[in-house]
């Protein structure tokens, strides 16, 4: 502290100041005098990139002038403090509103929404009401507080049949008053998702990068929608550009990149995005769903050659009960990984279970799930209606489900139905392995030959070490005798 007073009154480059002071963080200011008023300014700079962080303006009457300093150096080390830690984990906060006390709450708020828990979620929105009761004004508060009504519903955390529609009226609200902000269009767009309307949602995304082009979290955003308008490949280039204006990214990008890289069959990218996420919050139950089903999609297309494989699967999809044991998608997680386990009664248990869930988007996933598990253990009427009745249902994942459906009709004995869902599958998701060979096995069966091995050349495009007897060893097939008719299917192909 005394080495800084030397720079008083001085014009010094700020670099200057970090390499001799050894900082990283500089915080400038200057206090004017004006009758019993003084005005006190101060702002941060990150000294790397000459970036100002963090600017405010204190108008004060001079009473006591040491009672003020105290006053005013605890409200900026607070509010720095604050801002620092969040940026370090790459959340960035904009210009704050005049009432710094409000300032103050919003950032407790943003803390404690991105641990991304269910208690957080909760003090989140009690801070962010705080911010909104001490300025009214403040819009970006609006748009959090919505968001914490939003994660509820996306999450399952409250049971609050509103929670969708006050998401809504809060973006909204937002935009009233500051219609230059990007989030609540982000919100919008997660609302969108969540009614089954991913092109309305991916709009959204885009308006919000539109009117900050360079805001990281916009892109990340965009990246998200694209995953749910099955264009994986787009969003993976849109999560980079993320990635490279943030490099401190939040968690929640690193999910959608474990998701992005999960359905472009990047399974190794997508484990490593994913565990990087739980060592950094390993409380966020999505991303241990993900991260067993990117486990068994690698053991699933012959990628992974680990005896522990399945068995890490299992690890991450019991956590992701263990947090939160009422959401349908963590019992389906847990129901695929006994699956490929071949522990048919338990798989069965998670995926009735998780086919009760009684929101129509994500339904149609679950029940899809549930139809191949009843197809493989040979109870195939009961796999038949399940998947046509998943048909019937939108997808919150869209057309992920569908390969699911193709492959029940495909083991129950239905070729030709199997055909539409598995071709619009791989029409979005042409990386999907286990599609692809499930699809091979259907035109097999119905001789069309030709297609037939066009297929296979797919399958060896994106797995060239594939081989059929390892298929016989994971291949989840309770009847030895439906096992066999499908290694013959895909002989015929010319897989060996």
């Amino acid at each position: 502290m005394l080495k800084g007073v030397t720079y008083k009154g001085k014009a010094v480059k700020v670099q200057e100041v970090s390499r001799e002071l050894g900082v990283r963080y500089v915080l400038e200011g200057s206090v004017r005098k004006a009758g019993d008023q003084v005005r006190i300014t101060a702002q941060l700079i990150d000294a790397t990139t000459d970036r100002h962080l963090w600017a405010e303006r204190y108008d004060r009457p001079l009473t006591d002038i040491f009672a003020l300093q105290d006053a005013v150096v605890q409200k900026i080390v607070t509010t720095l403090k604050l801002q620092l830690s969040l940026q370090e984990q790459g959340v960035l906060a904009r210009k704050p509103q005049e009432n710094l006390e409000a300032y103050d709450a919003f950032l407790q708020g943003l803390a404690y929404f991105h641990r991304f828990t269910k208690e957080g979620n909760a003090q989140a929105r009690q801070l962010f009401e705080h911010a909104v009761a001490l300025d009214p004004a403040y819009a970006e508060a609006y748009a959090w507080l919505g968001a914490t009504y939003g994660w509820d519903w996306g999450n399952r955390w409250s049971q609050d049949p509103r929670a969708l529609e006050r998401t809504v009226e809060l973006a909204y609200k937002a935009l009233a008053l500051d219609d230059t902000l990007s989030w609540p269009h982000a919100l919008l767009g997660w609302s969108y998702l969540w009614k089954q309307q991913p092109e309305q949602a991916l709009a959204e995304a885009e308006r919000a990068i539109a009117l900050e082009p360079s805001n990281a979290d916009s892109y990340a955003v965009q990246g998200e929608m694209l995953i749910y308008a099955g264009r994986p490949e787009a969003a993976l280039r849109s999560l980079e550009k993320a990635l490279r204006l943030n490099p401190h990214a939040p968690v929640w990008y690193l999910q959608s990149l474990g998701r992005a890289s999960l359905y472009t069959g990047r399974y190794t990218e997508a484990i490593t995005a994913l565990k990087t996420l739980l060592l950094r919050n390993p409380q966020t139950e999505l991303a241990y769903i993900f991260l067993a089903s990117a486990y068994v999609a690698q053991w699933a297309a012959q990628l992974s050659h680990d005896p522990q494989t399945l068995e890490q699967a299992l690890a991450a999809a019991q956590k992701a009960v263990a947090l939160n044991d009422s959401w349908s998608l963590t019992h389906a997680a847990l129901g695929h990984v006994y699956l490929r386990q071949q522990q048919y009664e338990p798989a069965l248990t998670e995926m009735e279970r998780a086919a009760l869930e009684p929101r129509p988007g994500t339904a149609a996933s679950n029940i899809a799930g549930l139809a191949e598990g009843l197809s493989r253990v040979g109870r195939l009427e009961e796999a038949l209606e399940a998947a046509e009745k998943a048909l019937r249902l939108q997808s919150l994942v869209v057309d992920i489900h569908l390969g699911r459906v193709g492959s029940a009709y495909a083991l129950a004995g239905q070729p030709a139905e199997a055909l539409a869902p598995l071709q619009r599958l791989l029409s979005r998701y042409p990386d999907n392995l286990p599609a692809n060979l499930t699809l091979v096995a259907v035109y097999s069966e119905l001789g069309r030959e030709a297609e037939a091995r066009t297929e296979a050349a797919e399958v060896l495009r994106l797995n060239p070490h594939f081989s059929l007897d390892v298929y016989r060893q994971r291949e989840p097939l309770k009847d030895p005798a439906q096992l066999e008719r499908q290694l013959a299917a895909l002989r015929r192909a010319g897989l060996r």
